[in-house]
């Protein structure tokens, strides 16, 4: 018998506008699963069930409001929450209650959405303290960072939807080693407003989910996205599949080397065409141009404590902002002007092709003992150029789980979803 936390979220949703699931069964059935679990996964930095429940009583009074109405979630430690302390897992703001919602937040909430609490984050969401999360297949492997608790909780079925963010790789490396759904939209088609920022030109929004249809269902509700109905009927064009190893194949695991040779397989076999991409000359420095907008924000974004709470940082912090000083305004305005430059030549990189294949994480979910939660390599490229990237994952036989991610120009997210459905569907398929 299937339990209620098991279901997506549009099962869920299903149920409940159908009368056969309250929202009071279903927050207790995931607080259920979360007390089972959690001790090992550690994903929750915060939890109200005794809230949590008490909405869902209220809300089982009332009809729908959306396909969110009754749904447990979890929401990323660095997204403001007046109802929980939001900390960045930083020792500066253990009793940091924000006084306004951010914007996502508060659409979640007048969509019906029910926030269980709040999920792990490495600290600041960059280069700092990791998180205690452990990996929900293996508490001995990292769940990835920087959004660890929100992967890692919908990994292990604590909740259907988390929220999430990434400004290098913290949404698509976290899906990848935690067998989910990770989706990073376009650059600002989610309002950020009432997100703690480490870089204005790279952050972004997006979310956690254990399915793509998931993912449109939470992204029509938490922006004005409004590509449900397209995204709903399908992807209706000839799918073509760039495959793109570059610049970083060198450092690809056997893994991430296998998934991506069984998914061309599998989707050679099933008809789609398949060919490489080669990047342009100059798009090779792009994860190096990211580090360094990365840096130099971040140390605008952290002036207040690194001025004022210096000692409450962790080393890491420390030495990304002694790194990011020492970094001339001209390195900083070149690296911007690269990616401005390659953001205008981007569109020639699907010339032929509906979207790009390419991986998510050079390989399995590290060990926890190596206090790394891995290499964005796989994202930086595509997260400086501003571009949808939807990561799922692969069914490879093997001890964890692996992903791959789908991505299509700057501004065709309901098209990077079409496609992502459409290549789950595929991989998922006994052909």
């Amino acid at each position: 018998m299937t339990e209620p936390y098991q279901l997506t979220l549009g099962q869920m949703a299903q149920a409940i506008r159908a009368g056969s699931l309250t929202s009071e069964a279903l927050v207790s059935s995931c607080l259920k699963r979360i007390a089972q679990v959690d001790p090992a996964v550690l994903a929750w930095a915060s939890l109200d069930a005794k809230a949590a429940l008490a909405r869902a009583q209220q809300l089982d009074e009332e009809p729908p409001r959306s396909l969110l109405h009754g749904i447990p979630i979890g929401v990323k430690d660095i997204i403001d929450t007046t109802d929980f302390v939001t900390s960045y897992n930083s020792p500066i703001y253990q009793t940091h209650q924000p006084a306004t919602n951010a914007n996502i937040v508060t659409r979640a909430l007048d969509a019906g959405a029910i926030v269980l609490g709040k999920t792990t984050t490495q600290e600041f969401a960059t280069r700092g303290n990791v998180s205690p999360t452990r990996n929900p297949y293996s508490t001995l492997h990292s769940p990835g960072g920087s959004s660890s608790g929100s992967a890692a909780a919908v990994g292990a079925s604590m909740v259907p939807l988390a929220l999430s963010s990434q400004t290098a790789g913290s949404i698509v490396r976290p899906a990848s080693y935690c067998g989910v759904v990770g989706f990073k939209a376009s650059y600002g088609l989610i309002d950020i407003s009432g997100v703690k920022r480490m870089s204005p030109t790279l952050d972004t929004l997006g979310v956690h989910t254990r399915s793509v249809q998931d993912v449109a269902i939470a992204l029509s509700l938490l922006s004005d996205w409004q590509g449900l109905q397209e995204f709903e009927r399908g992807f209706k064009g000839e799918l073509i599949v760039g495959i793109c190893k570059d610049p970083f194949w060198s450092l690809a695991e056997t893994a991430t080397r296998e998934a991506l040779s069984l998914a061309r397989g599998q989707l050679e076999q099933a008809g789609v065409r398949v060919f490489d991409i080669r990047l342009p000359s100059g798009f090779e420095k792009l994860g190096t141009a990211l580090d360094v907008i990365g840096d130099v924000e971040g140390l605008a974004a952290l002036k207040h404590e690194w001025l004022h709470h210096r000692k409450g940082l962790s080393a890491g912090v420390q030495e990304k902002l002694q790194r990011a000083q020492t970094i001339t305004p001209e390195v900083y305005e070149e690296a911007k002007r690269l990616a401005r430059n390659c953001s205008e030549q981007s569109a020639s990189l699907f010339a032929g092709a509906t979207c790009i294949l390419t991986p998510s994480s050079p390989g399995y979910a590290p060990l926890l003992e190596r206090i790394d939660p891995g290499d964005s390599c796989f994202s930086k490229l595509w997260t400086i150029l501003g571009m949808p990237s939807v990561s799922i994952p692969v069914p490879l036989p093997g001890p964890l789980p692996i992903g791959l991610e789908v991505i299509c120009r700057k501004g065709q997210d309901t098209l990077s979803l079409q496609a992502a459905q459409r290549i789950a569907e595929i991989l998922n398929q006994k052909i």
